[in-house]
């Protein structure tokens, strides 16, 4: 039987006690200021078949840093996670960052599936991350195969993501600024205000516009009275994903835009907002599997063989177990039919 973390036991996260660190490495983004990204990994290394996890900071598109909120991502390389995090393209008063930062959060998950490798990383990828970072994780989610924001030739297995976790993200730039929010960093990273000129910029950058049947599943997580990205993001969002048949889900929370607002059974704060990627990654996992076990675009002998490979109980998390296709913690007749079902 698989484990999953149970927000109702009141799990503890705990720090973790050593990381093996390797940091400012750089990536490849033509265009891009400051692509380097950093690497975490759990001192004893990442076990074969645990998905990566990428975090990408916050900072309203114009500030942050890939070392930003230790306290989400330290805890799950203790628990057996490979963790990258990065820098992209930040707007200024003078330069606008979009749609460079698209680019470079693009061109990191083509790192992870060219260079992860010697890190032991998987190209099995789960993407986090809040505020202007959630809405990078969405973008990330909807535009695979968006040729505008995919410059650079696709690596193998392409730049599809697997789930994706957004905090606090935001979906409609449009929608935000007809609400009265706060629009002043969207000017900044979007070319200006919202005017018949720009319009066509804010639809293309909104993660909602992409929205198809095949994005990755994704996790909302959203405070009800979020001063700075309204709650309608995640919840209009979610909505979307769900009405083209994508695994998505939204948890609502009572605050604000902050992670000391979060909670989930009895935990709050980071305690929270670890134990939901814990549990949640596994989830979107198992929901967005189909006969494509490998990724790489096409359901044929090879996703058979790997099947057949993995044939019985899947091991512990949080190692991935892709070819148990109906989530059921073993690979058996029913995932073979599926396979076959998508060939």
């Amino acid at each position: 039987m698989r484990r999953y973390i149970s927000a109702a036991l009141g799990v503890v996260i705990c720090a973790v006690a050593t990381a093996d660190s390797h940091l400012n490495i750089p990536y490849e983004s033509p265009g891009s200021i400051g692509a380097i990204l950093d690497v975490h990994r759990p001192a004893s290394g990442v076990e074969e078949g645990v998905p990566t996890i990428l975090f990408i900071h916050g900072g309203g598109w114009y500030g942050g840093d890939k070392s930003d909120s230790p306290a989400l991502w330290m805890p799950l390389v203790d628990e057996g996670y490979g963790v990258v995090a990065c820098n992209y393209t930040l707007s200024t008063g003078k330069t606008p960052s979009y749609p460079q930062a698209v680019h470079d959060v693009k061109a990191v998950v083509a790192w992870i599936r060219e260079y992860g490798g010697d890190y032991d990383l998987s190209p099995t990828i789960a993407v986090m991350g809040p505020s202007a970072g959630g809405h990078l994780t969405e973008m990330l989610a909807t535009t695979a195969g968006v040729a505008v924001f995919e410059p650079m030739d696709p690596p193998v297995s392409g730049y599809a993501i697997q789930a994706s976790i957004p905090f606090f993200g935001l979906c409609d730039f449009v929608m935000q600024v007809k609400e009265g929010g706060d629009t002043l960093p969207f000017e900044a990273f979007l070319g200006g205000p919202l005017t018949d000129t720009t319009r066509p910029t804010y639809v293309e950058a909104s993660p909602r516009t992409w929205v198809t049947g095949d994005d990755a599943p994704m996790f909302h997580v959203h405070g009800d009275d979020d001063p700075i990205h309204f709650p309608q993001q995640a919840i209009v969002m979610n909505g979307a994903m769900n009405d083209v048949g994508v695994p998505s889900a939204a948890h609502i929370y009572v605050g604000g835009h902050a992670f000391g607002d979060i909670t989930w059974g009895e935990l709050t704060g980071y305690d929270a907002a670890v134990a939901i990627v814990l549990e949640q990654v596994p989830v979107m996992l198992a929901a967005g599997r189909d006969g494509d076990i490998n990724h790489d675009g096409v359901v044929d002998v090879a996703d058979i063989l790997m099947l057949i490979a993995a044939w019985g109980e899947c091991p512990e998390l949080p190692i991935d177990c892709p070819a148990d296709i109906d989530g059921s913690g073993a690979v058996e007749v029913n995932d073979l039919l599926a396979v076959l079902a998508s060939w």
